[in-house]
């Protein structure tokens, strides 16, 4: 038997965001919690920010709110009743669906949904974008139990992200053993500034965007949409040497420590990563080049990330988060051994390894899942 497909109108009710005048906000918890887009949600729930004493639309607890607008697609279980902006549509499954099944069913087909939007100024969709996705409709029982596959599929992924998050806060507990806190230096080290330490610093720079056959190279482009991970191996943009030759962007060596120093920073934490192959930079970034007769690169990088707080309470956000350079070169950093970092340097590289046979298996597991996902609303697991 054929597996049955239907527009999501007619198993759904779908019920448009509209936006209360600004002046009914509130952060006192009067009124209703009020979800204005992706920025209130959560890994499933979202998370209640704002309050709004008139909505003008509600949705109910169970409904799946869904980002509509810049950017589309992205979805979340609503649990409690709460009042939605433009920015979200709620989705309440009628009794032919199962909520989850519905959840999962609308994240296997957020990039399909993604393409569809439109707009000069962000992408959109329509609610009759909404209306019309077709969606598989087994029976209730056959939705459970894709449910529970999925459900279990998802837990993995989770223990595994959870593992990851240990691991690097296992580096950071081992950097304060080791050197105490680098603010307050209880262990007397020898201080120094930043300037000091570094036989370079380099900024970024964009090259023209006017000229296409900049970006056709292969040198990797690091700008702060690639600070994901501790160790930058790639870039999502690359660029070729004429466009290093024509711009102010320089080539960085690897094992130098970058650094995010605005566009962002309060939302990112302040991403700091290590280069493994040689990048170049766009001008949000600074790099980092250690003289290692002084500080070796692992000790210069998790001691950024342990000031993180210090230097975020320095950020300038006005218009743009913006650490000031003068603040980072001016920094005093504690000088321990070089025997003593290179024991750090060793530990950190062995967590390291072990940290990365685990991202590894998490893409498996992730791979894993969305494979299942696409088989669940094919029929195949029926």
């Amino acid at each position: 038997m054929s597996l049955e497909i239907v527009n999501l109108e007619k198993v759904c009710k779908i019920i448009a965001g509209q936006s209360p005048p600004s002046t009914t906000y509130n952060d006192k918890g009067i009124g209703y919690p009020f979800f204005q887009g992706k920025a209130d949600f959560g890994l499933i729930n979202p998370k209640v920010r704002i309050w709004c004493s008139a909505p003008k639309k509600l949705a109910q607890r169970n409904d799946i709110l869904i980002s509509v607008r810049a950017p589309v697609g992205p979805t979340n279980i609503c649990d409690v009743e709460a009042a939605i902006g433009r920015g979200l549509s709620a989705i309440r499954a009628g009794e032919k669906l199962e909520t989850f099944y519905l959840l999962y069913f609308l994240r296997s087909y957020a990039h399909i949904l993604s393409s569809k939007g439109t707009g000069s100024t962000f992408s959109a969709i329509t609610q009759k974008d909404l209306k019309q996705i077709p969606i598989p409709l087994p029976p209730l029982e056959t939705q459970k139990r894709i449910v529970d596959l999925l459900d279990r599929a998802q837990a993995l992924i989770d223990k595994r992200k959870k593992q990851i998050a240990l691991m690097d806060q296992l580096i950071q507990s081992l950097f304060y053993d080791m050197f105490g806190d680098p603010v307050k230096n209880p262990m007397g080290w020898e201080l120094n500034s930043i300037n000091q330490i570094c036989k370079s610093i380099y900024g970024g720079g964009t090259p023209s965007k006017k000229i296409k056959a900049y970006y056709t190279g292969d040198i990797p482009w690091v700008t702060p949409k690639d600070m994901k991970t501790i160790q930058i191996t790639d870039s999502i943009d690359k660029i070729t040497k004429d466009a290093i030759k024509n711009s102010s962007t320089k080539l960085i060596p690897s094992g130098s420590i970058l650094m995010v120093i605005r566009s962002g920073i309060l939302k990112r934490k302040l991403p700091v990563a290590i280069n493994t192959v040689d990048v170049t930079l766009n001008q949000d970034m600074k790099a980092f080049i250690p003289d290692n007769s002084m500080v070796l690169n692992y000790y210069l990088l998790y001691f950024f990330s342990a000031v993180q707080k210090y230097l975020l309470s320095k950020v300038r956000a006005v218009t743009a988060d913006n650490i000031e350079f003068k603040q980072i070169k001016e920094l005093s950093i504690p000088v321990p051994s070089l025997k003593l970092q290179n024991t750090f340097a060793d530990r950190v590289l062995k967590i390291e390894s072990q940290k990365e046979a685990m991202t590894t298996s998490l893409r498996e597991l992730e791979d894993n899942f969305n494979s299942l996902m696409q088989r669940a609303f094919k029929g195949e697991l029926t």
